[in-house]
């Protein structure tokens, strides 16, 4: 992978996990002394540009991030009141944790695309970008959970990265390509198949739990004939209950319990 901490910093900046600001400070903290010299001027001048469009857009309070702040503002009421009544340390670090949050600033969308632009039209950063194999590619989507913009992939391309996770039997890399292409146009049929064919019954009541909705949740039923995966579905069948129709949960339960 080449230059993989320019394309792990810009790729929380494009799924706004981090601001403007903070995507210019990561870059310019960047450990450099592996880069060759043709590499370190290339991102060098890509963060000169970045820095040229934060000053060409100021930031402001548009209805994104008056929404975000509300959203924020409402669950520290929220929290608020639950800690006169009872004392929970998970509540009381939340809420010390939202109240630091709403203090920082947040980009406001056209300050965002216009940086995002400026990122994807660099030659430099697309150079950097293709030069991911397919190994690398699933490493790099599946570092987070789930983002909201993951790189966009026809349905050959997401074949050949599950095609890998296969190869490794990387089951949490699986799980987590299928969470970040959720609703993104492809079939996601060869993960939850897989699962099944490895008899993991964790995995795939983890999957159904994240994304049941865009699963054939019929189908899946249909395929769960081996008892050493209905061994291990039994323990994960209340994880999924929310996830399915009363009477798919019912068809299920049923072969569970024979």
């Amino acid at each position: 992978m080449k230059n993989q901490e320019l394309l792990n910093i810009c790729y929380k900046f494009y799924n706004r996990f981090i601001t403007v600001k903070e995507l210019i400070e990561s870059l310019s903290k960047m450990d450099k002394s592996k880069l060759n010299n043709d590499d370190k001027e290339k991102t060098e001048a890509l963060i000169e540009k970045i820095k040229n469009v934060e000053k060409e857009n100021p930031n402001k309070e548009d209805e994104l991030v008056k929404a975000s702040k509300e959203r924020t503002q409402k669950m520290i009421d929220k929290f608020t009141k639950m800690l006169e009544t009872e004392e929970i340390d998970f509540i009381r670090n939340s809420l010390n944790h939202m109240k630091e949050n709403i203090k920082k600033d947040i980009d406001c969308y056209d300050r965002w695309l216009e940086v995002f632009k400026c990122i994807n039209d660099d030659e430099y950063f697309n150079e950097c970008f293709d030069s991911l194999d397919d190994s690398e590619l699933l490493a790099f989507i599946t570092q987070y959970i789930s983002a909201p913009f993951p790189p966009k992939l026809s349905q050959e391309e997401f074949d050949r990265l599950v095609k890998v996770g296969i190869e490794k039997d990387d089951r949490e890399s699986l799980w987590r390509l299928a969470f970040n292409y959720d609703r993104h146009d492809v079939n996601l049929d060869a993960i939850p198949n897989y699962f099944i064919e490895k008899k993991d019954g964790y995995y795939l009541a983890e999957l159904i739990s994240a994304i049941g909705e865009s699963l054939d949740i019929d189908k899946i039923i249909d395929k769960i004939t081996n008892q050493e995966l209905i061994e291990s579905l039994k323990e994960e069948k209340d994880i999924i209950k929310g996830h399915m129709s009363s009477e798919q949960y019912n068809r299920l339960t049923s072969i569970l319990d024979k």
